[in-house]
């Protein structure tokens, strides 16, 4: 087999867990991001290109300003950001748009309507940031019950709407909410 044969079979080969389990930590001097419409894009310096990329919080409760894991398109981890402190003001800014975007989770304070379409509901909702149009599609799926009288939809765009207890919503909202759950 050429060398060349043997490169390309491994490229192809399945990661082994050892592999798999080495964190990559970047080093932020060498971090170039570039926003392109809604699109996050990084470079490497001398290395690599990633045209979309996502941001996200390795210990969310605990250490909320640390340990920042940088995914590509495909939700595959490209490595994490130790200290976001050490970026350039810019590359910080847009880490920080990204993640406002990614833990933006409107509290619902009343369900205005609901409308069955087609296997989607269209809902119009008032949260604590004002009315919100949304719809969202095959609840079992995207409906969240992370504890006791608490919901959370999800939108077909990967939205989040959080009713933080529904003992608290009027019995309108109730109704409304119950009648497509």
């Amino acid at each position: 087999m050429s060398k060349l044969a043997v490169q390309e079979k491994a490229k192809e080969a399945p990661a082994t867990l050892v592999e798999a389990s080495r964190l990559v930590f970047l080093d932020p001097k060498k971090l170039q991001f570039l926003k392109h419409g809604a699109t996050l894009r990084l470079t490497l310096e001398s290395d690599r290109s990633f045209p979309k990329v996502g941001i996200s919080r390795a210990f969310p409760l605990s250490d909320r300003n640390h340990f920042l894991s940088v995914r590509d398109g495909g939700d595959n981890e490209i490595g994490l950001i130790v200290n976001p402190d050490e970026l350039s003001a810019e590359n910080r800014q847009l880490i920080e748009e990204d993640l406002e975007r990614r833990y933006l989770v409107p509290a619902v304070k009343r369900v205005v309507s609901a409308k069955e379409r087609f296997g989607t509901v269209e809902w119009t909702v008032e949260t604590d940031r004002g009315v919100c149009h949304f719809t969202t599609q095959n609840l079992r799926e995207n409906v969240q019950r992370p504890a006791p009288g608490r919901i959370i939809l999800n939108d077909v765009d990967g939205n989040r709407y959080d009713i933080r207890n529904v003992d608290e919503l009027s019995r309108e909202s109730q109704e409304i909410l119950f009648r497509h759950l």
